[in-house]
């Protein structure tokens, strides 16, 4: 059940507004947090990078039917999500993640 406010109470929305932010905050730095973590791992990179290529990230989403192109590039939006969040929070990895992939494949 919901409590009432008193519209007119300003300071009480903004103590509300702060609180809100403060534990928007925090989900946010945690699930940061929580994806260094995995790709601090080899497991957690091999994850990761199975994502993106999954995703299409590193190839070209072209089909000849209209639909299909619309479908990979939607697949393609996700992979290159993960890879910005690679790139902005873990860079580094993402390089691990190349050799890695690449001694695998050889």
């Amino acid at each position: 059940m919901a409590t009432t406010r008193d519209p007119t109470d300003l300071r009480a929305q903004e103590a509300d507004a702060d609180a809100q932010q403060h534990r928007h905050n925090l989900k946010q730095h945690q699930e940061i947090e929580d994806f260094k973590w995995l790709l601090a791992h080899r497991q957690g990179r091999r994850i990761v990078w199975k994502l993106m290529a999954d995703a299409g990230v590193f190839r070209n989403p072209f089909n000849n039917s209209g639909s299909i192109t619309a479908f990979q590039c939607g697949q393609m939006n996700q992979g290159q999500q993960i890879l910005s969040a690679v790139m902005e929070h873990a860079p580094e990895a993402f390089t691990l993640m190349q050799k890695e992939a690449k001694a695998h494949d050889d």
